[in-house]
């Protein structure tokens, strides 16, 4: 199993951040290994989602659940897909009117030690990568 845990005080409101993580159809814009992605069967503080990643040849497709609390908390969970486990956690605590503080807890697994191989590697760098195309995202979107 890898783990990654990132901490960081942006200088956006946490319901900015908020509606950024959840904006999932956006992630192809900003997040450069991400291919395409949907969300579908929204319900109350849940929904779904289909994302595609891609790294050189190779594209996965992984279904996740995604619960949020609005807004202070979001967590993705992989339903389906290469992942044996994989959760995304998000916390976003305010820390004054337009400043609050993000944290981005991942862990993962994949299903088959062939695609940990073969792009185990690229998906490590590409976890260590998720904030910042956040944080660059944000300023493009909020200034």
């Amino acid at each position: 199993m890898t783990y990654y845990e990132v901490e960081r005080d942006l200088e956006y409101s946490n319901k900015n951040i908020f509606d950024l993580i959840c904006d999932i159809e956006k992630y192809p814009e900003f997040l450069p290994w991400c291919k395409n992605s949907n969300i579908y069967n929204k319900k109350d503080n849940e929904f779904y989602s289909d994302i595609t990643v891609g790294f050189n040849l190779v594209n996965e497709t992984f279904t996740s659940k995604v619960i949020v609390d609005y807004p202070q908390r979001v967590i993705s969970t992989a339903t389906s897909g290469p992942f044996q486990t994989m959760i995304n956690k998000w916390s976003i605590k305010p820390l004054g009117k337009n400043k609050c503080q993000v944290s981005l807890k991942i862990e993962y697994e994949f299903k088959s030690i062939i695609l940990k191989n073969l792009i185990g590697k690229f998906f490590e760098q590409a976890t260590e990568k998720m904030i910042t195309a956040f944080e660059k995202r944000a300023k493009y979107i909020y200034g």
